[in-house]
């Protein structure tokens, strides 16, 4: 990554911290965690568009999450929106994301270079009463999941059935995408966000002193990632990528207010949801059932905080405790365990000035085999930590009303640390040692016209210390463990409409 980038980007701030995930529509705040809290009191239809404005320092010029929660309806449109679309108790919103790229983990018989939709998300949103609203969110494209791999002569397939579950496993391979939809580290999928099956969430708000969400939701853990300035999978930080959770479950949440700020000066979340949480990310493939499935009788927990001590600072906290899959003693193996979920997330975002932004997060992880499970498979019961951060700073310019140019630079380190990991180490293969970490470098720019549009290009240096343990370079052979650099870089195109 070019230094020199970075220092431009950073230059006279120094910052550090963590924000909570969040999706959020261009106008409203982008924060999940207290978009969570605010189910939407319908408001004069003069007031709501100066009541959303973006005072939050996690908002960039146009563009937040993706809109995915309810909140007071836009007021009229101006020469800068787009009429909305629907009533206040049904506002139908469309939100679009493709794009074309280089990814060099799927040079493998010549699939490097796509042209794919991320996702064409239909929405229906509206509030119902003074303590009612609601969400409903679909999309069609969901290919996130990895699926069972056939395998190559002289490449190692993680997700090779008969490598996981035994050369008499009834589980088929899928000639199609198993070889290219492996894991996190190879994969063809623009998006992240895990779905039941079309359904991207489904929930209903009730407003009360303490504030209630139900249903299938957005987990706010982490920056949400296009709240932080990525625009796709491609580009995004991996732990972005991690944070990327939905699940069914409540979550309940208390807001302290500050009179003349549109941003509250306290929001508190705790909650309960099914513990399906991203599995795969583990290596925890389950006999490749469905990811939103529940394989645990008990819920996972999340508690999070988030504190704006003045309006260009915010600070937020997450920790999650759960588990994922389930202890099989009829079918036992490492690769279908129950595994520790547990996240810590620090954030901190800063906006320093009117067209600058700074975000840092720093992540721990626990992940690996429960200890009830890894005394039933004989494996290493001690917890697997996967710790890491990563810092993204954005500029832009504002050329004229509809037409606002900028970038940003991400610089990621987190160790690679999981159970496929500690599974080679274990066994001796591969050339694999602990300790290792992979490393991220992202330059991005865009154009937004007006709020509808933005069409973006990136660049990722990307240093994964194991390439051959997704299938991405051969571990046998004449060119064993060399290969093309698994780094990307591509363009997008985002449309919004309200």
């Amino acid at each position: 990554m070019p230094p020199r980038a970075l220092q431009l980007v950073l230059a006279g701030v120094v910052c550090c911290g963590l924000a909570g995930r969040a999706s959020a529509s261009p106008q409203a705040s982008s924060a999940q965690a207290t978009q969570a809290t605010q189910a939407a009191k319908p408001t004069p239809a003069a007031q709501p568009s100066q009541a959303l404005k973006p005072a939050s320092p996690l908002f960039g010029p146009n563009w937040g999450g993706q809109v995915t929660d309810a909140v007071p309806p836009p007021g009229p449109a101006s020469t800068a929106t787009l009429a909305s679309l629907g009533s206040d108790r049904l506002r139908i919103s469309v939100d679009f994301l493709a794009g074309y790229g280089f990814d060099g983990a799927n040079a493998p018989l010549g699939f490097e270079q796509q042209g794919r939709v991320a996702y064409a998300i239909f929405m229906a949103r509206g509030v119902l009463s003074p303590r009612f609203s609601y969400v409903v969110s679909m999309n069609p494209v969901n290919e996130i999941d990895p699926l069972p791999g056939c395998g190559a002569a002289g490449f190692f397939f993680p997700n090779d059935p008969k490598f996981l579950y035994g050369p008499n496993t009834t589980i088929d391979c899928q000639p199609s995408n198993g070889d290219r939809r492996v894991d996190s580290y190879r994969s063809v999928a623009l998006d992240m966000t895990p779905q039941q099956g079309a359904l991207r969430e489904a929930y209903f708000d009730v407003k009360t002193p303490v504030r209630i969400r139900f249903g299938r939701t957005r987990l706010p853990i982490g920056f949400d990632w296009q709240e932080a300035g990525s625009f796709s999978a491609k580009d995004a930080t991996r732990i972005q990528r991690i944070d990327t959770r939905t699940s069914f479950g409540a979550l309940f949440s208390y807001v302290k207010t500050r009179p003349g700020h549109d941003r509250p000066l306290f929001t508190g979340t705790v909650g309960a949801y099914a513990p399906a949480g991203n599995r795969y990310l583990d290596y925890n493939y389950y006999y490749f059932n469905d990811s939103s499935l529940n394989a645990n009788s008990s819920p996972s927990y999340l508690g999070t905080a988030s504190v704006v001590p003045i309006d260009a600072v915010e600070v937020r906290v997450a920790y999650q405790h759960g588990t994922t899959g389930s202890k099989v003693e009829r079918l036992p193996s490492y690769w279908a365990s129950k595994r520790n979920d547990d996240a810590l997330v620090l954030s901190v975002a800063v906006r320093p000035t009117k067209f600058l932004r700074i975000f840092l997060e720093k992540a721990n992880y626990t992940w690996g085999p429960t200890t009830t499970s890894a005394e039933m498979l004989g494996v290493d019961p001690t917890p697997i930590h996967k710790n890491g951060y990563y810092v993204t700073g954005e500029v832009w310019w504002p050329v004229k009303s509809t037409l606002t140019i900028g970038g940003s630079v991400s610089v990621e380190r987190v160790d690679r640390a999981d159970s496929l990991v500690r599974y080679a180490v274990e066994q001796g293969l591969f050339g694999v040692e602990p300790g290792r970490r992979d490393g991220m470098t992202v330059v991005r720019g865009y154009v937004d016209f007006s709020q509808f549009v933005r069409f973006g290009v990136y660049k990722v240096w990307d240093d994964n210390p194991y390439p051959w343990l997704s299938g991405i370079w051969p571990v046998s052979g004449p060119q064993a463990f060399t290969g093309k650099v698994t780094n990307t870089w591509g363009m997008m195109v985002r449309l919004l409409v309200k």
